[in-house]
């Protein structure tokens, strides 16, 4: 349609060349508007706020909308999953202690504490010294798992083996100390 009144006035621009306005044409209208209503409605009238919004635009605020969204909802979900996952409740509301979870967990740590107890306290006799720093972080992890996972078995084994291998350290660490000892012995006769 543009192109049609392009294509027409291109025609007959000469036509329209041809014919100008008088130079006091514009004083004529403006002398038939009455007096004043032009002026001052032009500056009593408030000022309306324009609010252009493109697409461009808008699709930042969309995209800074949805961002927002999805960060509140992935926090609200890593906050209730740790909640669910730090303690795990009974029926009543009560959190679920670990000798109801895993019972035979209580014996097998009072049969293995009481041998790596004897044995550090041998060491410290003997003026040597052995941290568990690694194991004790890993029982622990296995310790917190054991209220989440379904296979308790598998978990309460890595628990026992944890224990065992101290007790084998332990056992390693009192031999090269003995070994030392009986070599300073030896030495001194």
């Amino acid at each position: 349609m543009s192109d049609k009144l392009k294509d027409f006035v291109q025609a007959h621009r000469e036509e329209f060349d041809s014919f100008t306005p008088r130079p006091d044409l514009w004083q004529d209208i403006a002398a038939e508007l009455p007096a004043g209503q032009t002026a001052p409605q032009e500056a009593s009238a408030p000022e309306a706020k324009v609010f252009s919004l493109n697409w461009n635009t808008a699709w930042r605020y969309a995209a800074a909308v949805a961002l927002l969204v999805t960060v509140g909802l992935a926090l609200r979900y890593l906050s209730v999953n740790n909640a669910q996952t730090s303690a795990p409740l009974a029926t009543n509301g009560q959190p679920v202690t670990l000798e109801k979870i895993a019972p035979e967990l209580r014996q097998m740590e009072t049969r293995y504490v009481q041998v790596i107890e004897k044995k550090e306290s041998k060491l410290k006799a003997m003026g040597a010294e052995v941290q568990f720093a690694e194991l004790d972080s890993a029982y622990n992890e296995l310790k917190k798992e054991l209220y989440t996972t379904p296979n308790k078995e598998v978990l309460l084994q890595a628990m026992g083996d944890n224990l065992k291998m101290r007790i084998a350290l332990l056992n390693q660490q009192l031999e090269v100390v003995e070994n030392k000892n009986s070599d300073k012995k030896l030495r001194a006769l």
